[in-house]
């Protein structure tokens, strides 16, 4: 039996917090590039024989740091790395579903509705047919974990936000991490929670212009 997700499509005429345009204008994903206090980046993980590694210990078998790493996060970084292709990981295009528990929980504790906070999701337009909508769905916060249950490949959004603005978490499709923007206080939660590789990094357009 196909069991329906609780996030429910958004009208077209939805203006989805005014993200619509930027939203539809993003291939593979939205970057605000202002309005949001603080950012960081949640790095997905990496398991070698179901033992999970940071990516900077990965790194570390040549000698190297992502602090140095120029570019975008993506299966790039470990190109040259001994073992590399023999990992699992890290995943593209979305988070997996332990780390977004973990994220939801920082953002439910991060606003006054919690678990409750009403939430916009849009996938990214690169990943529609030719002519279709931008799918876009409304819902509850506490609902994300359901909706990656009962929706199939590239199951998560790339980009999700409260409604109110407080934050917003894009997973460009390109990449093999997840941005998230929001209050400071939120932004360090992540940074030092031990269960998440979560690191500040220059965002997608500051990397591409460098």
């Amino acid at each position: 039996m196909t069991v329906e997700s609780p996030w429910t499509p958004a009208a077209e005429d939805d203006p989805l917090d005014g993200l619509r345009a930027a939203l539809t204008a993003a291939p593979c994903g939205y970057e605000p590039e202002s309005g949001y206090p603080d950012a960081c980046w949640i790095l997905h993980p990496v398991h070698d024989e179901g033992v999970r590694l940071r990516w900077d210990q990965v790194l570390a078998r040549e000698g190297r740091r992502l602090a140095d790493w120029p570019g975008t996060l993506s299966y790039l970084v470990f190109e040259g790395v001994t073992g590399a292709d023999d990992l699992e990981g890290p995943d593209p295009a979305e988070l997996d579903r332990t780390t977004l528990a973990r994220l939801v929980g920082h953002l439910a504790r991060s606003g006054p509705w919690g678990y409750d906070t009403p939430c916009g999701a849009a996938q990214a337009p690169v990943m529609n047919r030719p002519g279709e909508e931008l799918a876009a769905r409304r819902g509850r916060l506490g609902d994300a974990l359901t909706h990656h249950d009962t929706t199939p490949e590239f199951r998560f959004p790339a980009t999700w936000w409260a409604a109110d603005g407080s934050w917003l978490v894009l997973s460009d499709v390109d990449l093999s991490a997840t941005e998230v923007f929001g209050t400071t206080a939120l932004i360090e939660a992540l940074l030092a929670d031990p269960e998440l590789d979560a690191v500040r990094r220059p965002g997608i357009a500051e990397a591409l212009r460098d």
